[in-house]
This record gives C-alpha cells, structure tokens and sequence, in this order.
C-alpha cells in the first residue's frame, strides 16, 4: 500500500467520542510501498517506524466513536520537538495487497511531519518466538538491493540461535554472539567473529546484512519462513529454514583431517580421503586402502568403532596419512554439518575433519 494523501478531517469525526477500551485489544498497523509500521500493543504507547527512520515513540490514548466500527489513536512524540501522531481506525475486512491475509483493521495514520499512511492492522498472535527462531539454520534469502547465493552455496550467508546464544556466517566471517527474547522482539548483542577479507561481491553483502542484524528485531513468520525487521529501520531480512544435509547417505569428500599434531590438513596432491555412514556401517578410501567399520550415532554424538582396512601398500608419505587419518577418524565423538560442509570433532574440543558431499 502507498503513502497518499487523504482528508485529515477524516480524523476528526463530528460524531460524539468516548474513552476506548480498544487498547486493551493490541494491534499492529503496516504498509506496503513504503514499508511502515505502527505498534499499538502497549497502553497508552505507539511507535512508529518506516525502513529508512528511526522508531519514534508516542504517548497517547484511544478513543471511539459512538455506534461505529472507529477509533482515532492521538498522541504526542517523546523526542525534543514533540509532534502528534493520529492513526484512524476502522474495524473491517482489509486487504494488505501483498498476500491472501485478510486483516480485522483498515489503518489511516497522519505524522507530524504532514506525511500520511494507509494501511491494514492485524492482531498480534501469541508467537511463541522461541518455537520459531531456535533450533535450526537460517539461510538468508531477501536482503534488500543485493543478490544472495543460491542454497547450500559456501558463502550463503546462515544464523543460528540457540539458548541465548547466535552464531552464523555473515558472507565472508564467522560471526557469534549473545541474543534475547522480548515478546515479539530479537534483541542482539555485541557479535563478534573472525575477521577475513573478502572479494565482492561478499564483502557487500556481508556489511549489508550485518547493518541490519543488530540492536533490537521484530519477529515475524512460521514454519519455514523467518522475517527479521530492525526496530529501529533498516533492511528488512527474510530468511529460509535450511534442510540439513543428512549424516547418511551421503558421499564425504575430506578436505582437511587431523595429523595428530595439533594441525588439520589436507590431504596430499593426486590422493583422495572419502567416507560414507549408512545401516551402521562407515566405510571409503583412506588414500591408499579401502577401511570399513561400525559406528553408533545419536543426535550429534558420534561414535567410531575399530575399523579394518585392506592389505595395500602404498609409498611411506601415503601410509602416513592414511594412519593419521584413520587415527583421528576414530577419535570422534560429535559431528555437525555446517553450510553443507561435515564437520567432525573429538572429546577435547580439537576437530577430526571436514568434507563436504560428493560433488559440490
């Protein structure tokens, strides 16, 4: 929906008003084209914010008109130069013209600044935001002006948040940090991470995203869709829940393993180091021989049980690699796929290897 102009008589309706229990029933206003947003879910409160403006708080109240379906909100902006915010109400069927929803309220809302909006009101749901965001990876689909990669691509910029704690990787770095849950609203902290340069376009990208990804986000979406939108204005986010890649099935290609020496390498020029889990079974090339054995998975632990190789000999630098690799293999104790890369890890925290799927 637009910004256009409209009679602000409309506001001020001749027909007698009377205090409103209306806030007690919250709302949340929005447009489309601008995108604008206006939060009436606290009495006696309303904040107003578009993309590319900060929030702005109002202190005010509702009231009704008599007999009809309308309510007009009034209230005075906290800020140094105050200025009024009047947003009419009309309970009705309204269409937000981006999708199928219908929305319980129609929404006409004047700023100080003489700019005016219309719009839709919906209810806001009992979210449990928890339910939602937690427990899974995100990948980033819509960041406004740039062109993401496509899924599974090893820069596809992903987030995570789990027991307070998020971590991702923002299109060139890691990233990592503190996050809390506020009703409706994603509050971050401080993300720190590593600290790479990149080429473009991941660069951009990668600063974008981060400029959005901060301070305070309302949540928003189900299931498999997740909308981030920074309260104080900036790009919206839509991100996509990633299907992991499972453990089984798959072909393992090894680009790095552990040597034993406190290094993860990767395997010598002209040989390759491959595995599969399938029906308890671990088996691949070791770079040299073949090797089969047994393991035991549940959720992310892993365990590796002895495992038999063939007879092959092969030169001194290969039967190295292929003992040390062995080695670490069965050292493993958790596994985690990440941007469709596995990752596997031993007791002590030290990583056992990494490989991505067969072909990619």
């Amino acid at each position: 929906m637009s910004r256009n102009t409209w009679p602000l008589a409309l506001v001020f309706v001749a027909a007698p008003m009377t205090a409103s229990l209306a806030q007690e029933q919250p709302l949340i206003c929005f447009g489309n084209e601008p995108f604008w947003r206006l939060d009436l879910t606290e009495t006696g409160k309303a904040r107003f914010s578009t993309p590319d403006s900060p929030v702005v708080e109002y202190l005010g109240d509702a009231n009704t008109t008599a007999g009809r379906k309308e309510s007009v909100w009034r209230g005075q902006a906290i800020t140094s130069d105050g200025g009024e915010l009047v947003a009419f109400l009309h309970q009705g069927a309204c269409s937000d013209g981006m999708s199928d929803a219908v929305h319980p309220y129609a929404a006409k809302v004047a700023l100080p600044n003489g700019r005016h909006y219309t719009g839709c009101c919906r209810v806001p749901e009992t979210l449990n935001v928890s339910a939602t965001v937690e427990n899974a990876t995100w990948r980033l689909t819509e960041l406004p002006g740039k062109t993401l990669p496509t899924d599974y691509a090893r820069n596809a910029v992903t987030v995570r948040f789990q027991a307070g704690r998020t971590d991702g990787f923002s299109g060139c770095n890691q990233f990592m940090g503190s996050y809390t849950l506020e009703g409706e609203t994603l509050v971050l902290g401080t993300l720190g991470g590593t600290m790479r340069a990149c080429p473009e376009p991941a660069m951009s990208v990668e600063e974008a995203f981060l400029r959005s990804f901060s301070g305070a986000l309302g949540v928003a979406g189900a299931g498999d869709e997740l909308i981030l939108t920074p309260v104080g204005g900036g790009a919206r986010l839509r991100f996509e829940r990633e299907v992991p890649l499972p453990l089984e099935g798959m072909q393992w290609e090894v680009t790095g393993y552990n040597n034993g020496r406190q290094a993860v390498v990767s395997p010598q020029t002209g040989t390759r180091l491959t595995l599969m889990f399938q029906d308890g079974q671990v088996s691949g090339s070791s770079g040299c021989n073949r090797f089969h054995g047994s393991f035991t998975v549940e959720e992310n632990r892993l365990t590796i049980h002895p495992l038999a190789t063939t007879r092959k000999a092969c030169d001194e630098a290969l039967m190295v690699q292929e003992r040390a690799f062995l080695n670490a293999l069965e050292s493993a104790t958790t596994w985690d796929i990440v941007r469709g890369m596995l990752d596997i890890h031993r007791a002590d925290g030290e990583r056992v290897l990494t490989a991505s799927s067969r072909g990619e």
